[in-house]
């Protein structure tokens, strides 16, 4: 039981906000863009597309990159805070000062029945951490994954795990994305952080997994044709931004 009601702590419990930290390094003059998340993230699967994507509109930029598997955004949030020589650090990222960086999470939130005020406050830390470091975060909202279909092929734990969860946190609904898109812009909306963002409406990609042929992988990862599009839209808005709209 003790071990249990631990597991149960850390799993849905918030991150403590954790202090910022020094960075001496110089900012590069040229555009560098960072990407954070979880397995999206992970192995650049998305640095390339978005490098061509911006070199397409004739800017020259660098991208890096860093991903968790299976992470949800509680971790992400902890990476950019963790030495470079604990695994999975994302630290170097706001030390390498990118002009942007993307955070592509939630997915894992979202199949794990987190919450969605788990989710809007470490995306919210998030944010505040590269805002403090003078880094514009790039969201990317919560994809319409089929979280039905990924629930299905789990274990007969994680399962009913996950399907309890949703009692607590979404009413019963496994079909979670909008409450926690609603939740996140509410708190970006009392945090008065919406004008200090760029928010990429993943919608515009595919409003829903069964709609979008090709696109997904899986129920919740996508294609790499999927990534080529996302990278596609996201080029498009910092195209934009970069020209003062």
């Amino acid at each position: 039981m003790i071990i249990f009601s631990w597991y149960i702590f850390n799993r849905f419990s918030h991150a403590k906000v954790l202090g910022f930290y020094p960075v001496n390094t110089v900012t590069d003059t040229g555009l560098v863009i960072g990407i954070i998340g979880a397995s999206s993230a992970a192995n650049q699967q998305f640095d390339g597309f978005l490098h061509n994507g911006l070199l397409n509109k004739g800017f020259e930029n660098k991208v890096i990159s860093s991903g968790h598997p299976g992470a949800p955004t509680k971790l992400i949030y902890q990476n950019l805070y963790k030495e470079a020589n604990k695994e999975h650090s994302s630290k170097f990222i706001i030390e390498s000062r990118p002009r942007y960086c993307i955070v592509i999470g939630g997915i894992n939130d979202a199949v794990s029945q987190l919450g969605s005020k788990y989710y809007a406050h470490h995306i919210t830390q998030i944010i505040k951490t590269l805002l403090h470091y003078n880094i514009k975060p790039v969201i990317v909202s919560l994809p319409n994954i089929g979280i039905k279909e990924a629930t299905d092929k789990m274990n007969f734990f994680n399962r009913y795990m996950n399907m309890a969860a949703a009692y607590f946190n979404n009413n019963g609904d496994l079909a979670n994305i909008k409450a926690y898109r609603t939740r996140l812009q509410k708190k970006l909306a009392e945090e008065k952080l919406q004008d200090s963002i760029i928010m990429i409406d993943f919608d515009i990609v595919c409003a829903a997994y069964n709609k979008c042929p090709g696109l997904f992988a899986d129920p919740i990862h996508l294609s790499a044709k999927g990534k080529e599009i996302l990278c596609s839209v996201i080029a498009n808005e910092l195209a934009l931004d970069i020209k003062g709209r």
